[in-house]
């Protein structure tokens, strides 16, 4: 065989394997509206809104290599359907669980953070950052503890 037919096969091959991988899902557009920045009347009552129980959390006094948990708990109070993008802890210690699903106007839904306090000590503090089609599209929400040592705990 030529090397031209065999340079056209794997082209032809590799065109193929390419195009197929789209396996996105298709999601209703209408339920992707995030507010406009070109919006110069400042009207954004028509949108998604998470309103938080409480966007800030102490742990108080946790020892270290405890991990331990909490639940900041939401409410779409909008009138348009809320989807979370991503939640993004700011360290590799910190595991945040959201829900992946649209949440309706005027259901609830929750953000779990798992702390991991191994080789932390003393003061604390660390964000998880929530992005979303909300009216507030970046939410920060925050947590702090004190650590004792493994070896003042003795």
């Amino acid at each position: 065989m030529n090397n031209k037919f065999i340079f056209s096969i794997i082209l032809v091959l590799l065109f193929s394997i390419t195009s197929c991988q789209n396996n996105t899902k298709e999601v209703d557009a209408n339920i992707i509206e995030t507010p406009s920045k070109n919006d110069k009347s400042g009207d954004k009552s028509n949108s998604a809104e998470m309103t938080f129980e409480h966007d800030e959390w102490d742990f108080g006094t946790i020892t270290e290599g405890e991990i331990v948990e909490h639940t900041f708990s939401f409410k779409n109070t909008g009138n348009k359907t809320l989807l979370i993008s991503d939640v993004q802890a700011s360290c590799g210690c910190t595991v945040p669980v959201w829900p992946r699903e649209p949440i309706n106007p005027g259901k609830e839904g929750s953000i779990k953070i798992q702390f991991n306090s191994s080789n932390k000590h003393e003061s604390i503090a660390k964000d998880v950052t929530v992005y979303s089609n909300a009216k507030t599209v970046k939410k920060i929400l925050k947590f702090k503890a004190y650590v004792n040592s493994k070896t003042e705990n003795k």
